[in-house]
């Protein structure tokens, strides 16, 4: 019966690591046949594999339930050697269950009477056992042993799954070329035994040594990759838990809370205690990114984390979680001495057990404490003992230790040294920045390089001196937008699935839905939406570029005496940087200095102010204004007023002297300020006002050469009077004697074939309603007659429009991330390579609008550059009644002007 039993087990065991669905229906039938032919061996080795199938399956629960079962049969039977295999399988969902001690226990009792090859294979769940509580050294002498035994009897599946689980080791104690040669071999061992879901979990575990070395796209690839084909083994609670680690470091947090959230789901429903604890400290560590107010719920769930590993005597896991306590802490501002001190300890502690990664970051936790605390002598020597951190560790953790030494610097008045390793973080960013290929990313991780580069431009401007200053603006401001552009639409799948979104969206305006089918079709829509963005994410970068700053001459010789206006916010106080005319001289309308030859223009810095009261005022103005435009209170239009002059006396009268009353200018805004209607205030009304991300961004686009083509007129059935505009303009040009544009209106105004006479165009024109998504920036749409045009689908243009008019409401608007990192429509055309945009930062009337918009093309056509002309066309509106003149002052030109 044994023979019979052990070809059983030949036979069984290796399905479950290539189809657990159908060892499952495989074991079963044969723990029919055992029970009906009386053969109690080959009973243990089915109930056993029904107990592995559910392990697979990720339910613990119901793998010891038949894990025991097939105990109890051996032993009542006195089959030794079949009960002591059992008993090694039992060890591991022991662990899994939260019981690494009786882990222990039963693995050693399995191994006592095992021989051979199969004392090896349980010596090898022996070190995975170990691994998992800490012992990570004897854990990785266990493996070498087991992995001989394997080679020298050829047994490659066991050799493959000790190669994985050291694999995995070697990740967690940042042996990464180590971990990925493990773990290379180990897949190609499970694909030339054909075992496919062995193969995917491996391709996952690839995905996290790519998560832990920094390279995120290869990360996420993998792990998109590995789940689409582990889809039918149910639902892991690592496997969610490694891609929340993943994406919190992108600072993805909803993403990465939803991924959590699964996870704690998962570990309830199968049991998988060993594996809570790193949920809960996952869920600290997420709160404690969200912010300070969200500290006291981070050391909460730090805390709970804690007492489960407590409970599992899971030693470096209690350190890793004392650590995310003492952050808290730190957060809410109440950490002391003693926090030092214990922070000290764990960090120290994770490092001697060979974990250097998160022992790196606690020491530097410790090390900006004691900056924080006057502690500069213990600060240097923490920084010291993370020394490591600096050459070995992935690009984020080696930007945070350039930070705390520029602070520490600092601290001590070292200003040239400070200066030198925040400069070394910020070129550490700058290469992770560009390793990135989706805008997202790379506008959502520069929160540490953000925090820097307001560290190093306050040293420009102490230190420095305003050229310096302006410098380093240009380096540190949307840096994103300065690396080359990736195309997501270029992916089949990207541009079916943003196909479908604007079918669902169609069908969901055309007629009123039941809440039945217009919740599916939400749903849909959210699911599509999110697919786009995973695939988006996994876009590689485009490598290192060349530095963004541009020399001064060369500013100043693209300026041609244009005024540069730079605002900036450090510490919660507004500063300017100007670029004008020595004060004195005066500015003309064509940007000259009066009174003879130009004089050489330099870089002047005001202090303008405190941000929050200007914040205060621009929000209650566009609240009033969008009262006003849409009709909704008669006394918006006084409110209107007073703001309006409030923003101008405290944005402009610091620097009045400087900008003159004329002339053009180039303006670089900050934080919400990248939401103002400019052309409202006093200082600016009339005037040739471009807005730009940053001054190196407005050169790039400003220094593009004259781009030729045809002109393109878009008008969406979506806004009332679009066609009737574009019709216009039309008729307008050709009246003029100007080539005829090409105009799709009404239903031809469609995605495909407006994206089609778009590329190539010299000067691009869409009417149509526009929407900004708060929720989703990336989504943010114009809506043509077949659904929304969004941001992914612009993706698709390879020669944009060199001037693009968004003729509808909130074209202009952007979300604005720290170090002014912009996501809407108008930043990503800037990165495509579109100069200039005018655009809106508001509601508009469409009859209002239909006005400006042909004087607009009438000044153009005039031969005036777009920032003039639209300033002239809404000299011309400002005989219209206030609301209409509040829709018309909504536009702003960006880019080039």
């Amino acid at each position: 019966m044994s023979s019979t039993a052990d070809e059983l087990a030949q036979r069984l065991l290796p399905v479950v690591m290539a189809d657990p669905g159908k060892a499952r229906a495989l074991a079963d039938a044969a723990l029919r046949d055992a029970r009906r032919g009386g053969d109690h061996a080959a009973q243990a080795v089915a109930l056993r594999t029904l107990g592995l199938a559910a392990r697979a399956r990720h339910d613990a629960a119901d793998a010891a339930r038949h894990l025991r079962a097939s105990i109890a049969v051996a032993r009542r039977h006195r089959l030794t050697q079949y009960e002591a295999e059992a008993r090694m399988s039992h060890a591991l969902i022991l662990d899994d269950l939260g019981r690494p001690t009786a882990a222990l226990r039963e693995i050693d009792r399995a191994m006592a009477d095992l021989q051979g090859q199969r004392r090896a294979r349980a010596t090898m769940q022996r070190a995975l056992i170990l691994r998992r509580l800490g012992f990570d050294r004897e854990a990785m002498e266990l493996y070498r042993g087991a992995l001989r035994a394997f080679r020298q009897s050829g047994d490659a599946v066991w050799e493959a799954r000790t190669l994985t689980n050291r694999g995995v080791l070697h990740g967690f104690r940042g042996n990464l070329r180590l971990a990925e040669a493990d773990l290379r071999a180990a897949q190609a061992l499970y694909n030339r035994l054909g075992m496919a879901t062995a193969a995917a979990q491996v391709e996952h575990n690839l995905g996290f040594v790519a998560a832990q070395a920094g390279d995120v796209p290869t990360a996420l690839a993998r792990y998109d990759r590995a789940h689409d084909r582990l889809w039918n083994t149910g639902v892991d609670a690592v496997s969610l838990l490694d891609r929340a680690d993943l994406l919190l470091s992108v600072r993805l947090l909803p993403e990465a809370d939803t991924a959590i959230r699964a996870a704690i789901a998962a570990c309830t429903d199968g049991h998988l205690d060993s594996v809570l604890g790193q949920a809960h400290l996952m869920l600290a560590r997420l709160a404690l990114a969200a912010g300070a107010s969200r500290a006291e719920e981070s050391k909460a769930a730090a805390a709970a984390a804690r007492k489960v590993f407590t409970r599992q005597k899971r030693g470096v896991w209690i350190a890793r979680a004392r650590v995310a306590e003492l952050a808290a802490v730190v957060a809410a501002g109440r950490a002391h001495r003693g926090t030092l001190r214990d922070l000290t300890t764990a960090g120290r502690a994770l490092v001697a057990a060979g974990w250097p990664h998160p022992g790196w970051e606690a020491l530097l936790d410790a090390a900006q404490l004691a900056v924080d605390l006057g502690a500069r002598d213990t600060a240097a020597e923490l920084l010291t003992e993370a020394a490591a951190a600096a050459k070995l560790g992935p690009a984020p953790l080696r930007v945070r230790w350039s930070h705390v030494r520029a602070r520490l610097a600092l601290a001590r008045g070292a200003t040239a040294e400070a200066a030198r390793a925040a400069t070394a973080g910020l070129r550490i960013a700058d290469e992770y920045r560009a390793s990135l290929g989706a805008t997202e990313l790379r506008v959502r991780g520069s929160v540490e390089a953000a925090a820097l580069a307001g560290l190093r431009l306050r040293l420009a401007l102490d230190h420095g001196g305003p050229r310096e200053a302006l410098t380093w603006a240009q380096r540190c401001r949307s840096a994103a937008l300065s690396l080359p552009p990736t195309h997501p639409s270029s992916d089949p799948v990207v541009a079916r699935h943003l196909s479908e979104l604007r079918r669902i969206t169609g069908e969901l305006a055309a007629a009123p839905a039941g809440p039945q089918r217009a919740g599916r079709l939400l749903r849909r829509q959210r699911s599509l939406e999110a697919e786009i963005r995973r695939r988006s994410w996994r876009v590689p970068g485009s490598g290192p570029t060349a530095r963004t700053d541009v020399p001064f001459a060369d500013l100043v010789a693209a300026l041609d005496g244009r005024v540069l206006l730079e605002l900036l916010a450090i510490d919660g106080v507004l500063h300017a940087l100007v670029v004008s005319p020595r004060p004195g001289a005066g500015v003309s309308a064509s940007g000259a200095a009066s009174g003879g030859a130009r004089v050489a223009p330099r870089v002047t810095h005001r202090v303008v102010g405190p941000i929050a009261p200007v914040a205060t005022e621009l929000e209650h103005l566009r609240i009033a204004l969008r009262r006003q435009i849409l009709g909704q209170g008669g006394a918006s239009a006084g409110r209107v007023a007073r703001g309006v002059e409030a923003l101008d006396r405290l944005l402009l009268d610091p620097v009045a002297d400087l900008i003159g009353d004329t002339g053009a200018m180039v303006l670089v805004p900050t934080g919400a300020l990248h939401a103002m209607p400019w052309a409202m205030l006093p200082r600016l009304r009339g005037r040739s006002t471009t807005v730009a991300p940053s001054a190196a961004i407005w050169w790039r686009v400003a220094t593009q050469p004259p781009a030729a083509g045809p002109t393109v007129l878009v008008g969406a059935p979506s806004a009332a009077q679009a066609a009737d505009e574009v019709e216009q303009i039309a008729a307008d040009e050709r009246a003029a004697g100007r080539p005829a544009p090409e105009v799709l209106a009404g239903e031809r105004a469609r995605v495909a074939p407006a994206l089609a006479a778009l590329d190539g165009a010299a000067i691009g024109h869409v009417a149509s309603h526009g929407e900004f998504r708060v929720d989703n920036p990336l989504f943010s749409f114009l809506m043509l007659a077949d659904g929304p045009l969004t941001v992914y689908d612009l993706s698709v243009l390879r020669r944009p429009p060199a001037l693009l008019v968004l003729s509808g409401c909130d074209t202009g608007l952007a979300a604005v991330h720290p170090g002014d990192e912009l996501m809407g429509l108008v930043s990503a055309l800037l990165n495509m390579g579109t100069a200039t945009v005018v655009a809106s930062t508001g509601p508009v009337d469409d009859g209002a609008t239909r006005r400006l918009m042909r004087d607009l093309y009438a000044h153009l056509g005039a031969g005036h550059r777009p920032a003039a002309a639209l300033a002239m066309a809404q000299a011309t509106a400002r005989a219209l009644p206030p609301a209409l003149r509040a829709s018309t002052d909504s536009f702003v030109c960006f880019g080039a002007g």
